[in-house]
């Protein structure tokens, strides 16, 4: 089952402004044209991904967290905890409405439009979750 992951308004916010401040520096700076548009090249393949490559799969017994070039895995089983939080840490989510899924031994982030049906996927192949 897959689940379309979440990108908040600030997140597209700056993507448009660094894209658009890009173009306009690249027709404006006539000297530093190739850096720019270098630049702009380099970052459009950073930042577009994680905008349209975001979301996370429930596999049989496995979920995975999709964001852009990042992938991370975990065996459903092994989960013990998830949890919401709004921690701006760097991680494999586009919105601050994130869920920090907790294994024994790793930890992922993810933010997801529709969190309650993903809880209820993982409650329901794994029941021993603790959600709070």
């Amino acid at each position: 089952m897959k689940f379309k992951g979440k990108v908040a308004v600030w997140y597209w916010a700056i993507c448009i402004l660094a894209e658009g401040a890009m173009i306009y520096s690249f027709f404006v700076d006539k000297e530093a044209r190739i850096f720019l548009g270098i630049s702009l090249v380099f970052m459009s393949l950073l930042m577009l991904p994680m905008l349209f490559r975001n979301y996370v799969l429930i596999e049989q017994n496995r979920i995975q967290v999709v964001f852009g070039f990042l992938k991370d895995s975990m065996e459903i089983s092994e989960i013990r905890e998830i949890y919401r939080t709004h921690n701006p840490l760097a991680s494999t989510a586009a919105s601050l409405d994130r869920l920090v899924i907790k294994g024994r031994r790793q930890e992922m982030m993810c933010a997801v439009c529709d969190r309650e049906r993903l809880l209820q996927e993982l409650t329901k192949k794994n029941p021993g979750i603790w959600i709070h």
